[in-house]
């Protein structure tokens, strides 16, 4: 017989503190008993026979303590536990049954060239798009699994820090036509694998993939779907997978900002377009890319008009775009309509709260309404749901320097410090990376090396109006004004025509009182 484990149950029972109550509560009795009774005359048997029936009262109550518990909802009967298998476990170490949180990890592209990496980024963001939409399954955003693509935690680590119960991890080689794709489910808490399979097929197979491995997700985790749940885990964006790899493509692009890589990303979506002409998503990316473009380098009415066209397509196929309405609210916003740009940016967040473009709108819609302690809040959540979008660095810096806010200002400065060398390793043809850098480290008073940075900025892109714009400004910061009104000027010639943004950029100041300004702005 093991005495400890039976010790262990009457702990749990609560039987030790029951008999101990019950003794002290006995004690007091018979105290009081002992000398009210003669007070008031009472027999001698009395006495006798009350404590007579407190000392069989103890084990029944040593008996009631074992079997029934009080509770908030009154007495309950204790669960039985076997003795013999019964574990004096803290609570710390048993298993959390009741956590479905899931994270899925970026897909790690095998294949053998870097090109690829769009494919299996966008396999990882359809999975969770689908899970997501299961009430039952707490699923992890998409800006939240990236950040670990290249994280060396284990497994038991990578999930106690993400505080979750499950992780989809998997490989995608993609050669040609030919696709292989290897998915493995495990559970953190077990530290056990629940299943792995591979998957060998076509370009074209990859809708049906991504549904099976999304269904084996659920039948592993015995999720309980609604009808219309059902339905979204099988719904497809769209079934021609050329249209798809299309789409995927030019968001690679969309947001490298550049006038050459925002016609390519055009190019891309109009492809996708052409070869689906219901699909949401890739009207939804017309938009934003041909807005962009209007608004930093070619303000060819054109530009606006479709993007405008594009979005209001992108809603007729798919009413809940969320990335549609961001891309309207750009619209609005170089339409000079800031009520209706941030009602499209507040529709855009209620569809879809991880929609960093749709912060990053609306950030800069409260920018020009000089609302930039909201604005402030936005440009930090940008750069909490997607790391790799550094504009909104900028744009915090200008922010709190309106507000005179020092302290954030400087925490900005030294974070973007640290982000920009690592970034620029993996991209270093991004010039306006190269120029957000070269702001950050003037900032920081490294003149020289901020010098070197801007000008790696302007030879990428020599005649890019944006590039050039950003060139006049930290011109302006470093009191070269001959050269600052030179590139405004230059930038302005060659299709930088947003005045708006340009009369509220605090980079600008020394140049306000400079004739050549003054002349710039006339009648803007």
């Amino acid at each position: 017989m093991n005495f400890k484990k039976y010790i262990a149950e009457l702990k749990r029972r609560n039987v030790f503190r029951s008999a101990i109550t019950y003794l002290v509560i006995a004690w007091l009795i018979a105290q009081v008993s002992a000398i009210v009774l003669p007070a008031f005359n009472a027999p001698h048997y009395f006495m006798k026979t009350l404590i007579f029936i407190l000392i069989i009262g103890f084990p029944i109550s040593l008996v009631f303590a074992w079997v029934y518990e009080l509770s908030p909802k009154g007495i309950k009967k204790i669960k039985n536990v076997e003795v013999g298998k019964f574990k004096a476990e803290p609570l710390k170490n048993q298993l959390n049954n009741d956590n479905k949180k899931l994270v899925v990890l970026p897909f790690q592209n095998t294949s053998s060239d870097n090109d690829s990496n769009y494919f299996s980024d966008g396999l990882t963001e359809e999975i969770i798009i689908r899970l997501s939409g299961i009430k039952e399954l707490d699923i992890a955003s998409r800006s939240t699994s990236m950040r670990y693509r290249d994280s060396e935690l284990d497994i038991v680590s990578l999930g106690r820090e993400l505080k979750a119960r499950y992780l989809l991890q998997g490989t995608v080689r993609k050669f040609k036509n030919d696709l292989k794709i290897s998915t493995a489910l495990i559970d953190v808490e077990k530290d056990a694998q629940l299943w792995a399979d591979i998957y060998h097929g076509k370009i074209e197979d990859v809708f049906g993939i991504q549904e099976q491995v999304s269904k084996k997700i659920v039948k592993s985790l015995q999720l309980k779907l609604t009808p219309k749940e059902k339905v979204a885990l099988g719904k497809r964006a769209t079934m021609n997978s050329d249209a798809y790899d299309a789409n995927l493509r030019a968001r690679e692009f969309l947001f490298r900002y550049t006038k050459s890589y925002l016609h390519l990303a055009i190019d891309l979506f109009q492809n996708a377009i052409d070869l689906d002409s219901k699909y949401a998503a890739a009207y939804a990316g017309m938009a934003e890319a041909c807005a962009l473009l209007y608004e930093t380098h070619d303000k060819n009415l054109k530009w606006i008009k479709k993007a405008e066209e594009s979005s209001l397509k992108a809603l007729i196929y798919d009413p809940a775009s969320s990335e549609a309405y961001s891309a309207l609210g750009l619209v609005y916003y170089n339409k000079n309509l800031p009520k209706e740009a941030l009602i499209a940016a507040e529709k855009a967040i209620l569809f879809d709260p991880d929609n960093f473009f749709a912060y990053w709108v609306r950030g800069r819609l409260y920018r020009v309404m000089d609302r930039d302690s909201e604005a402030v809040f936005d440009f930090n959540k940008v750069l909490e749901l997607n790391g790799d979008f550094h504009s909104p660095y900028g744009d915090l810096q200008m922010a709190y320097e309106t507000l005179k806010d020092k302290k954030n200002l400087q925490a900005t400065v030294e974070r973007a410090v640290l982000f920009y060398p690592t970034y620029l390793l993996h991209h270093p043809d991004d010039s306006r990376a190269h120029q957000f850098y070269a702001f950050t480290l003037k900032r920081l008073g490294r003149l020289e090396e901020a010098k070197k940075e801007m000008q790696k900025g302007i030879e990428q892109n020599p005649n890019d109006p944006i590039i050039v714009y950003n060139a006049a400004c930290f011109f302006a910061l470093i009191d070269d004004k001959t050269a600052a009104i030179e590139n405004l000027k230059k930038a302005i010639g060659n299709g930088f025509e947003n005045y708006n943004y340009l009369k509220h950029d605090p980079d600008l100041n020394s140049l306000h009182k400079e004739p050549d300004f003054i002349a710039l702005m006339k009648g803007k």
